[in-house]
């Protein structure tokens, strides 16, 4: 059980966990997905009020069994990558969470539904990686430096990844930190904003150029971890032929944890058929026995 909680807080969660148990069991994909943090994230996405926490988990459940987030490879994705344009920081926050870099000045596609899989992918591997460590939460860095109209996003793919984060990974933005957002983001944020969980709108932070703005970064990121660009010291931060490695250790340690689960259901199938035969055949003994005692 996840620690700090109290017994009301304890019950809501055996009583979230308890309403999906159907579902979750009959697929190994969701049993990968939910565990004890999975339960109390949608709990308090909805103010511990159980009724909209099991509204939003089971509609979580339904979208990961349609669109199946799992199966996305790096194969898939990885063309959308190669600028490094979005991916997974190799090092954390100093608050101990991973840090998913955005840079849109480097896009480089105009497929709309591979973006979206690939901001998904991007989340499962940030999810992941947070709940390994323990913090649970990421955090985003947007930089916005050469953000133009030319690789803003159409509006409606912003408010389609706003609804997916919002919706599909509750609890799961710790920071949003947006580095020297042009007015045209502005703009766009503004647009999107009524879209944008209250709560989520408080973790958005906008490090404007000034003389402060090195400090900002300073108290949320190691410095020698962040690049030149950005005022940190590091020379580059992305190698899409080093970060291609990570992603496939990613997909195999995913589809590895998958088929163990397939096996402890088939098991647990096979011991459930084997006992159900046992009472079949204890049963059919029985009646064997009592008629040959009334044929006597």
């Amino acid at each position: 059980m996840v620690g700090g909680l109290n017994d009301t807080e304890k019950q809501l969660v055996a009583a979230l966990k308890a309403e999906v148990a159907p579902i979750v069991g009959a697929h190994a994909a969701l049993q990968a997905f939910c565990n004890e943090h999975t339960y109390v994230r949608y709990l308090r996405a909805r103010g511990w009020n159980l009724q909209k926490a099991s509204k939003m988990l089971k509609a979580t459940l339904e979208w990961r069994l349609d669109y199946k987030p799992h199966l996305i490879k790096w194969e898939e994705v990885q063309s959308e990558s190669t600028t490094g344009k979005q991916f997974v920081y190799h090092t954390i926050d100093k608050e101990g969470r991973p840090i998913v870099m955005m840079r849109p000045r480097n896009q480089n596609t105009k497929d709309t539904e591979k973006q979206i899989r690939h901001l998904i992918y991007t989340l499962e591997v940030a999810a992941r990686q947070a709940d390994k460590s323990g913090v649970g939460k990421f955090t985003w860095l947007l930089d916005f430096g050469g953000y133009s109209m030319s690789n803003a996003p159409p509006l409606k793919v912003s408010i389609h990844c706003n609804s997916v984060l919002a919706n599909h990974y509750p609890e799961r933005l710790g920071l949003a930190c947006c580095y020297h957002a042009p007015t045209l983001f502005t703009m766009t944020w503004r647009a999107v904003q009524p879209f944008v969980d209250p709560v989520t709108k408080q973790k958005i932070v906008f490090i404007v150029k000034g003389p402060t703005e090195q400090g900002e970064l300073a108290a949320r990121f190691d410095l020698d971890q962040i690049e030149t660009c950005m005022g940190g010291r590091l020379e580059h931060a992305y190698d899409h032929e080093k970060y291609g490695m990570r992603m496939h250790e990613f997909d195999k340690e995913v589809a590895a944890e998958l088929e163990h689960i397939r096996l402890q259901m088939d098991a647990a199938a096979a011991a459930a058929d084997h006992q159900l035969a046992a009472a079949d055949a204890q049963g059919l003994a029985e009646a064997t026995e009592q008629l040959a005692v009334a044929a006597s």
